[in-house]
């Protein structure tokens, strides 16, 4: 879980108990946008990892196995 999940669920239950601030709308919006980016780019590695698999290219597929770990961990994909 990246602190991005962390901040959406804290805003989600602020929100529960009355409209939230402007500040807290940004942080929502931003916290939004980095959460679709993470699922597109986890989405485009499994994909990409289901061909590899496909292909039998087992070293492509472990290096997408790396950097989809790293994306888990870090919220970006790495530049490997």
């Amino acid at each position: 879980m990246l602190p991005i999940h962390l901040r959406l669920a804290e805003i989600y239950h602020i929100n529960k108990k009355g409209p939230i601030t402007l500040e807290e709308a940004k942080d929502l919006e931003y916290c939004l946008r980095e959460n679709a980016r993470y699922c597109w780019d986890s989405l485009m590695i499994q994909n990409l990892s289901v061909l590899a698999g496909s292909t039998h290219d087992h070293e492509w597929q472990l290096d997408l196995q790396r950097k989809l770990e790293v994306l888990r961990l870090t919220g970006r994909v790495p530049k490997i």
